[in-house]
């Protein structure tokens, strides 16, 4: 279970930074866009594989004009 989640993490960040720069948006555009992050923060849930809250995922799927579904669709991955 523990690397089941671990490997969400992870494919998560890389599917946030995938549609971050298909939308042309740096990490600090995409800070500003959630109101309150910081570039920090983007590349923690990037790179480090950081746990961002249900609200925030909504806010991030919004911000690059995604839904739930396809932020988390992991099969659209490089």
């Amino acid at each position: 279970m523990q690397e089941d989640v671990r490997k969400f993490r992870i494919n998560l960040g890389r599917r946030i930074g995938q549609l971050r720069k298909r939308k042309d948006l740096d990490q600090t555009e995409l800070a500003a866009i959630l109101n309150g992050k910081d570039k920090q923060a983007i590349n923690r849930y990037e790179k480090q594989g950081a746990n961002p809250t249900a609200f925030l995922l909504v806010q991030i799927a919004k911000a690059l004009s995604v839904s739930l579904d396809e932020l988390t669709d992991f099969s659209e991955l490089d």
